[in-house]
């Protein structure tokens, strides 16, 4: 199943953003000089509100839920960040987050409550094309969505419980932007796009926030995230039908370590 994945995705992405993807993140360099890295490990605590469409066979509707609500009914999550630099301009980076809300939310449409696990895996090369106060980095890679879901119809005459859920890859390819304001601190954006490579409809990432370098290998950050994601399968309208078309946004607070 794997080799079927892999082949379907070396059909759909660009064989360049492959051979950044592929050859930078899994290149065999850093072993062999690591003198010639820069490495970032940045760990991150999420307060997020998620608003969109969630729609599991013929039942669905629009849910939101917020900072508070996720605080209720939390049960697991967090951010991780690791990236490289080489001094050529040549990096990586890796994006971990994962939400597990257990007790859901209802939805107002109706008594229907949803519960979910979200986890998000980014895969991207970069490259630094400007270095000077003015940092600009490129990069393009992949995003992995797995997504399970639970919704519970408390009321009318189709009640119960429908378990569904979906996993995909999208390719993405963004613009990462850094300016030093003073020795100390830093402003920074990012933003991608991507989709359409057979996963989802369309996905995207809006980033900006402060880093304060306060010590000489180690860094915070104050940042708000925005991702936003379109996936539909099946026929809609029957029970095969899934759908997550979702904005999931909010703070997020971290500290980087350099090394």
């Amino acid at each position: 199943m794997e080799a079927n994945v892999i082949q379907k995705y070396t059909k759909l992405l660009p064989r360049s953003l492959l051979a950044l993807t592929i050859g930078v993140v899994l290149s065999p360099q850093p072993l062999v000089a690591q003198d010639d890295w820069t490495f970032v490990f940045a760990p991150y605590l999420l307060a997020p509100s998620i608003d969109g469409t969630t729609t599991l066979g013929r039942v669905g509707g629009d849910i939101s839920i917020d900072p508070g609500d996720i605080r209720d009914n939390f049960e697991a999550g967090g951010m991780l960040r690791f990236e490289g630099r080489h001094d050529s301009g040549f990096g990586f980076a890796l994006d971990y987050s994962f939400m597990n809300l257990g007790n859901g939310a209802t939805s107002p449409i109706g008594e229907i409550r949803v519960d979910y696990e979200q986890s998000v895996l980014e895969a991207v090369g970069t490259y630094r094309l400007s270095d000077n106060d003015n940092q600009i980095d490129i990069y393009a890679g992949v995003r992995h969505w797995d997504i399970d879901t639970e919704l519970n119809v408390l009321t009318g005459p189709a009640t119960g419980q429908i378990n569904r859920g979906a996993s995909w890859t999208d390719p993405i390819a963004g613009l990462r932007w850094q300016r030093r304001l003073t020795p100390k601190w830093r402003v920074m954006m990012q933003g991608d796009v991507g989709g359409g490579g057979g996963g989802a409809d369309f996905t995207w990432n809006a980033m900006g926030g402060l880093a304060y370098d306060r010590w000489e290998n180690t860094s915070l950050y104050m940042m708000y995230r925005a991702l936003g994601v379109d996936y539909k399968e099946g026929t809609r309208g029957t029970p095969s039908f899934f759908e997550y078309d979702t904005v999931t946004q909010g703070l997020l607070a971290g500290v980087g370590f350099r090394f």
